[in-house]
């Protein structure tokens, strides 16, 4: 029989961490979960941690890449192994809670056998800090409560969309994931190439259980790391939208709008967070917001209101000195005021 959970680790740079991740994923031996472990060319000691415990745990099938891939391409050559009817991305400098394999899989057996199971499965989660310190999910509360509790799809409950868009939380109906033929991206955000068109187009439901402990803030991880490839979430946003444009997979003029305001935020917050872009970067990675506007924005798109709506119309000008003066606290010339009041 096939396993029902198939885990794709990708592996690379983490061996301090590595262990804690490995245990926590033991668990059940009759052949429902597999893992499927992805040495990314890692230049430390984690392709022999992972051979090790494969030695231990015939769950486990680990493959070396002669060539370092990255984050997506390490996902898609796990991909490529897999043989379960559900899929769950685990990060290998993450963990996941006691008891959270079983609990999945009552989950998953449950949708299995129903005659309509939903395509993904979203998990609540912890953030945990540097030095142990904890945070709850803190958009649990736009989950809770709301129809993703029972089951239904992005277009009933919108306010999906201002919760974490990362894979790692969000276990997949394999079949449906390959259906939507989406990929991975290279490079930085990798993972929203996938995670949106699959939460706008599938069955959802919400698991109200912390089945993911994400470390956030520690030294090397993206959100900490000055890159010129924090430009690589274009790339990942025409992704999206060109899932978007096939026959079929339109989700409507309002999911529409509220997914281009959604990366918008995005990458302007990228460009607002100090540290993250470099000096000499800065400009252009401002005129690709402006570019993204031009390629992507909705027919009939209206602006935000309030200051971020100032900021949005800034963006799409390409007004930069503006944009960053209004940053600042400061005031907008009048005759740019006037100007973007005419917008």
């Amino acid at each position: 029989m096939s396993p029902l959970l198939s885990i794709v680790l990708p592996v690379h740079g983490v061996e301090r961490f590595l262990p804690q991740c490995l245990a926590s994923l033991d668990g059940p031996q009759d052949g429902e979960v597999e893992v499927i472990a992805v040495d990314d060319l890692s230049p430390d000691g984690c392709g022999a941690l992972l051979d090790a415990h494969a030695a231990r745990d015939p769950r486990f099938k680990v493959l070396h890449l002669t060539e370092n891939q990255g984050l997506g391409g390490a996902r898609i050559a796990g991909m490529a192994e897999v043989t379960g009817r559900y899929v769950w991305f685990v990060d290998s400098d993450d963990w996941v809670p006691e008891g959270t394999l079983d609990a999945l899989l009552a989950e998953l057996r449950k949708e299995a056998a129903a005659e309509h199971p939903v395509d993904v499965l979203l998990t609540d989660f912890v953030h945990v800090y540097p030095g142990g310190a904890t945070e709850p999910n803190p958009w649990g509360h736009v989950l809770r409560g709301s129809p993703l509790e029972t089951g239904c799809r992005a277009v009933d409950h919108p306010a999906l969309f201002q919760s974490v868009m990362s894979v790692w939380n969000k276990v997949f109906r394999w079949d449906f994931l390959l259906g939507l033929g989406v990929e991975f991206g290279r490079g930085f955000y990798e993972d929203i190439s996938v995670t949106y068109p699959a939460l706008l187009t599938g069955r959802l439901r919400y698991l109200d259980r912390s089945c993911y402990n994400y470390r956030r803030g520690r030294p090397g991880a993206i959100t900490a790391t000055a890159s010129p490839k924090h430009a690589d979430a274009f790339a990942q946003y025409d992704a999206i939208f060109a899932t978007l444009d096939r026959p079929g997979n339109d989700p409507g003029p309002a999911m529409r709008q509220l997914v281009f305001d959604r990366t918008v935020r995005q990458a302007l917050t990228i460009y607002d967070t100090p540290g993250l872009i470099p000096a000499e970067l800065r400009a252009d990675f401002f005129a690709r917001v402006a570019a993204h506007f031009a390629r992507h924005r909705p027919a009939g798109y209206r602006f935000p209101g309030g200051v971020r709506g100032v900021q949005y119309r800034l963006a799409a000008r390409n007004s930069r000195i503006a944009y960053n003066e209004l940053r600042r606290g400061g005031a907008l010339p009048g005759r740019l005021r006037k100007a973007l009041g005419k917008r």
